[in-house]
């Protein structure tokens, strides 16, 4: 019975703890998110983080833009994106030549990219 009332209580008591640092987390996550610029005299320069998140959401837009292709569904394409200049390298394994251009193609349409670098390598057919 003691054992019964000390795992409910110490649940009870996690919980409280956690409830209790939640809204702490959320102001230093709101902090971090709006701190994305950092003054350096008269002009505001973007932060490490700041630039990171949005390579990787340009990275990602152009990744989902190119696995709707049709065609290009069962390739393994890896996108690295610049969001400041608009360059885009595509690295991964193709099963057959058109979807090189097909994969360069996709990628050129989406909106910000500027140049599309292809390192796309064609993947062996068979398993000997």
């Amino acid at each position: 019975m003691k054992l019964r009332l000390l795992a409910m209580s110490s649940g009870l008591a996690i919980a409280v703890a956690a409830f209790a640092y939640t809204p702490a987390f959320a102001a230093d996550a709101a902090a971090a998110a709006s701190d994305t610029t950092v003054a350096t005299g008269t002009q505001a320069t973007p932060t490490r983080k700041s630039v990171r998140a949005a390579n990787r959401a340009f990275s990602k837009t152009v990744q989902k833009a190119i696995f709707k292709t049709a065609g290009l569904q069962d390739t393994t394409i890896a996108v690295f994106g610049n969001a400041k200049t608009g360059h885009v390298t595509l690295a991964g394994q193709i099963s057959s030549e058109d979807q090189d251009a097909l994969a360069v193609d996709a990628a050129r349409k989406v909106q910000g990219v500027s140049s599309v670098s292809s390192k796309l390598t064609l993947r062996e057919q068979g398993g000997g």
